[in-house]
Order: structure tokens, then C-alpha cells, then sequence
């Protein structure tokens, strides 16, 4: 056999092998330049966050100034403003059944609702905030619905930490549950089974 064609399986697996290097090394390349690019992005994406963050920020600084009325942000101010969604939010704590937590977040959740709801409405009406009853139209209808909201929101938390059922539905499931006991009864008293009678039922 010539020496070359002996050769020969040697030099294909040779040039395969070459070929392979090269494929390696632009695959390499290729990865390299998509590196900085991918950096690029991420760091413009970080940056209009960042810019989003500091515009909402400086909007909401700015809704509250302009909520407060003459003077800015005051400790008069916030009392006047914010008092009676505290004063609501301690109502909807107290009327909560359930433990300490239980209220604690009903009520919190409602106040924090209510002045939200104020804020907002006030803010959209802008300079027509300040003028006649438009503000008192504002802050009623904003902070009714902001307490909805809170209250909502509230529910929800209520729920997480009562394994599904908030203070009130626990209530309602115990009423419901004494309800149906006693109405069953008052059937088997009926008809002198189940060792009721109607005599044993009166006063229940």
C-alpha cells in the first residue's frame, strides 16, 4: 500500500481536528463580543429603572405637597389631612374581631387606603383642588374608595393568616354552623326523635 493512503485516515482526522479548533475559536469570539453587549443592556435597563424610580418618587413628593395645602408638609398639616383617616382606620381595627394582629391589620390597611385614596383624588384635580367644595368632593370620594381598597387589600392579608378566611367570615361560618345545629333540632323535636321534644326547646 503507498505510503500515502496509509496516511491518508491520519490526515482526515488531522484536518477534522483543525477544523474543530477553528469552530471552537469563533464560537469563543462570538461569545466574547456578546458579553459586552448583554452588559450594555443590563446597565441601560438598571438606568431607566433608576429614572423611573427618581420620577415617581419626585411625584409623589410633589402630590403631597400640593395635598397639603398652604404651608407644605407641616405637622399641622399632616394632622389636619390624615387624622380622620387614622380616626377611621382605629374604628375598623376595633370592629375587627380576631386577635391583636387581626386588628392591627384591618386597621392599618384601611387607614393607609383611606389617605392614599385623599392624595390621589386631590392631585388629579390639580389646581381645581383648592377652589370651592372641589376639595371636599376629592378627599370624600378619593378616601371612600381608598378605604375599599385598603380594606381589600387587608382581606387578603386577613386571609393569608387565617388559613383562608378572614376574623369576619369566621364568624359568620360559627353562626351559620350554631344556626343549622339548632334548626336541626328543632326538626327532630318535631317529630319526638332523636331525644328532643318541643318543651326542651323553648328558651333556645
Amino acid at each position: 500500500m503507498p505510503a500515502f493512503l496509509a496516511a491518508a485516515p491520519l490526515l482526515g482526522k488531522a484536518a477534522l481536528f483543525a477544523k474543530g479548533l477553528a469552530g471552537m475559536g469563533t464560537a469563543k469570539a462570538g461569545t466574547s463580543a456578546l458579553v459586552p453587549a448583554a452588559m450594555g443592556k443590563g446597565l441601560a435597563a438598571r438606568s431607566a429603572i433608576g429614572t423611573a424610580a427618581q420620577g415617581a418618587k419626585k411625584f409623589a413628593g410633589q402630590a403631597l405637597t400640593n395635598y397639603m395645602g398652604p404651608g407644605g408638609v407641616t405637622g399641622g398639616n399632616l394632622a389636619a389631612n390624615f387624622a380622620p383617616d387614622l380616626v377611621f382606620g382605629a374604628m375598623q381595627g376595633a370592629m375587627t374581631p380576631g386577635d391583636l394582629g387581626d386588628k392591627l391589620i384591618a386597621g392599618t390597611t384601611t387607614a393607609v387606603g383611606g389617605a392614599l385614596g385623599g392624595v390621589g383624588a386631590v392631585s388629579a384635580m390639580g389646581k381645581h383642588a383648592q377652589t370651592g367644595g372641589g376639595r371636599m368632593l376629592a378627599e370624600f370620594g378619593g378616601g371612600m374608595l381608598g378605604d375599599m381598597g385598603g380594606q381589600m387589600v387587608g382581606d387578603v392579608v386577613l386571609r393569608a393568616k387565617g388559613g383562608g378566611t378572614t376574623p369576619f367570615e369566621k364568624l359568620q361560618q360559627g353562626a351559620d354552623q350554631e344556626y343549622r345545629q339548632q334548626l336541626e333540632r328543632q326538626i327532630l323535636a318535631a317529630y319526638g326523635i332523636g331525644g328532643y321534644n318541643q318543651t326542651d326547646l323553648i328558651g333556645m
